[in-house]
């Protein structure tokens, strides 16, 4: 997988997205999961290439305000200003991204995000990772394949498997979730790598 991802980002019109690998999903907080920040070091891998690359790069952070609607589904998280809402120490450190906050599950519709897309008619290639699969990394590439679809541009997105997950929960089985978004994502033309 390693030379498929390299290949791709050698490739021009392309970008990388990183969605919420921020401290509120990985470390602390009422939604971080061991699991989630386990694939810290593939998501690593990848803003490093893409920074070599000269690459660029969208790191999504949900930056919820105190009454943000998404509480009546889900614990507060992730609130706007704190530390659940900064993206992991290692990939600041390693830099090379533009943060876009989201107040929704759904990064497509971020403010900066739309205007990023529209700026750069150019784009071919998008490569999602982050978390968590089955809600905000499948509810962004579903909405951009379906964008793409609509607009007839022919739009590639990648899906490093090994760059994506999600959470256990008490009616969250991970490994079924992971499974079933990974599917829904295919069955929709996205790539799985």
């Amino acid at each position: 997988m390693k030379n498929e991802i390299h290949q791709i980002l050698k490739k021009e019109n392309t970008m990388l997205v990183i969605v919420d690998m921020i401290n509120g999903f990985l470390t602390q907080g009422a939604l971080a999961s061991p699991r989630c920040a386990d694939i810290l070091p593939a998501v690593e891998e990848l803003l490093h290439s893409a920074k070599e690359n000269q690459i660029p790069c969208i790191a999504f952070a949900d930056s919820h305000r105190p009454d943000s609607l998404e509480f009546q589904s889900f614990p507060v998280h992730c609130l706007k200003n704190t530390l659940e809402s900064e993206l992991a120490p290692s990939l600041q450190e390693i830099g090379g991204f533009q943060r876009i906050e989201k107040n929704s599950t759904n990064g497509f519709f971020a403010p900066d995000f739309q205007k990023y897309l529209w700026i750069h008619p150019e784009l071919q290639n998008v490569i999602v990772c982050g978390v968590c699969t089955d809600i905000c990394v499948m509810q962004f590439a579903l909405t951009l394949k379906a964008w793409a679809n609509q607009n007839q541009k022919n739009l590639n997105l990648f899906i490093p498997v090994n760059a994506v997950a999600t959470y256990d929960a008490p009616g969250h089985d991970a490994e079924s979730l992971q499974k079933t978004a990974l599917e829904i994502m295919a069955q929709a033309g996205i790539h799985l790598i």
